[in-house]
């Protein structure tokens, strides 16, 4: 009997993990849903946990506070919904280990077009929230200081490879303008540009300005 009860354990161990992350998942999904068409003010906890099908203390069980709701909301897009770091994921893996700096460029804007896609909007709710409060004011402080150092190792991979035809802190200033939330939301959802034809612009203009002629 003993026997069976133990290996039974692992299974049902399993299976509430799984349910786990289920639940959080969908806690997730209807929280973004919610901030971005209500706004962080305007979205309660309470209203998450319905649209989600759980209880509000379930919500604050797996994620503490609605302001660390939209933190894990803004990493999980940023991510692509990989669990994996950024720099650890195939696509800035793939600009570091390349030789040539244009094709580096290219690389870049198609990886980081998609994350901008899927972290805009939330963006937008994070930056319109931090006027007013100040726990996400520190989120917005907390995802720019990350970004400002994803951004420099990028640049630090594309001088590996190259010179550069203007000083590192312009550069890493030119990537975090025209690789922008902002800029993406202006280009593609406002004045209706394609990913390719966003894509291909964001390269193309990284090039003219980081690499010196020719």
């Amino acid at each position: 009997m003993s026997g069976d009860v133990k290996r039974k354990r692992p299974y049902r161990s399993e299976r509430r993990r799984e349910q786990a992350e289920q639940t959080r998942t969908r806690i997730l999904d209807a929280a973004g849903e919610l901030f971005v068409d209500g706004g962080f003010a305007g979205t309660s906890v309470a209203a998450i946990a319905s649209r989600a099908g759980v209880s509000a203390e379930t919500v604050y069980q797996a994620f503490g506070s609605k302001p660390a709701l939209l933190d894990a909301l803004v990493r999980r897009a940023a991510r692509l919904g990989d669990e994996a770091p950024i720099p650890e994921q195939a696509g800035p893996r793939a600009v570091v280990a390349e030789h040539d700096q244009r094709t580096q460029l290219q690389l870049f804007a198609a990886d980081i077009v998609r994350r901008l896609e899927r972290v805009g909007p939330l963006m937008t709710v994070v930056d319109a929230a931090a006027v007013s409060e100040p726990a996400i004011a520190e989120l917005q402080h907390g995802i720019d200081r990350a970004r400002g150092a994803g951004l420099a190792e990028f640049v630090d991979a594309l001088s590996a490879r190259g010179p550069l035809a203007v000083d590192r802190a312009v550069a890493v200033d030119t990537v975090w303008a025209l690789a922008s939330s902002d800029l993406q939301q202006l280009l593609m959802r406002r004045r209706g540009w394609s990913r390719t034809a966003y894509t291909t612009w964001l390269a193309e203009s990284l090039a003219r300005i980081l690499l010196p002629p020719g």
